[in-house]
């Protein structure tokens, strides 16, 4: 059974995340965090938010990213993960909402599998 397209409201939600996100991201705006060792953490790299997919009822939103090189990947993830309550309440203020949806992050292994995808042509072509 083929998956059903994102609705128009949807995808401009997913939009405005990607807005306040990437520009929160780019201005360095979040606040100082900590890990439970009382050690600070901070964002290891340029992030590149690749897809938002929300969920049709706009209660759960799931961010992919890539970290600038595919580096630091799980700094980058555990620093977003820690941050998703800071860009919840930036986005209460900011999007037109009922209810904020709950964001989550993963790596996108998109550029993994073309690079996969790839290197098999180039094995072929030789």
């Amino acid at each position: 059974m083929p998956s059903k397209a994102p609705s128009h409201r949807q995808e401009r939600v997913a939009q405005e995340i990607r807005f306040y996100v990437s520009s929160t991201l780019m201005r360095g705006d979040i606040p100082p965090l900590y890990t439970e060792d009382g050690e600070l953490m901070a964002l290891p790299t340029t992030v590149t938010i690749t897809d938002i997919k929300v969920s049709p009822d706009l209660k759960h939103a799931t961010l992919y990213v890539m970290p600038l090189g595919g580096e630091h990947q799980e700094d980058t993830i555990a620093f977003l993960k820690a941050s998703t309550g800071y860009f919840r309440k930036e986005l209460s203020q900011k999007l037109q909402l009922r209810v904020v949806p709950k964001l989550s992050f993963q790596i996108d292994l998109a550029f993994e599998a073309t690079k996969k995808i790839e290197d098999l042509f180039r094995k072929i072509e030789k």
